[in-house]
């Protein structure tokens, strides 16, 4: 079971309706279930939610086979030892779609478009742009 939790109800929304069989919880729901000793085979949460978690609870979600990681903060300023893990990706808000199907392939296991791996920095989920995808310059 996947489980999506993000504070922001448009970004939950948004993954809900991409992946209908995933379970949508507030933070509070979220937090409840990890009290409880529950846990998902995969989760995508907001970036912030995620660092306010206890340190136990944070250990036990980088432990899981896919955590996508959704931020407005920039990579950098966030402590990569607490968001390093071997199924942790990080994806910048704002996104756009391609970012978005690019989390998903991955978040399925089925990503052609895996991002370069940066040692110890996790993945960070980004779809190649060709060229012509770009807008003009002016």
């Amino acid at each position: 079971m996947l489980w999506i939790s993000d504070r922001e109800p448009g970004v939950r929304d948004l993954f809900g309706e991409l992946l209908p069989d995933a379970e949508i919880l507030s933070p509070d729901e979220l937090e409840a279930r990890l009290a409880l000793g529950q846990a998902p085979d995969g989760l995508i949460i907001d970036g912030t939610q995620f660092l306010e978690l206890p340190a136990r609870q944070r250990a036990s979600l980088l432990a899981l086979p896919r955590v996508l990681i959704c931020t407005g903060r920039l990579l950098a300023s966030m402590p990569i030892n607490i968001v390093s893990g071997p199924g942790v990706a990080v994806m910048a808000k704002p996104f756009c779609v391609e970012d978005v199907e690019a989390a998903i392939e991955w978040l399925r296991g089925t990503s052609g478009s895996r991002a370069p791996s940066l040692a110890p920095l996790p993945a960070v989920v980004r779809r190649p742009r060709r060229p012509e995808d770009r807008p003009p310059t002016t």
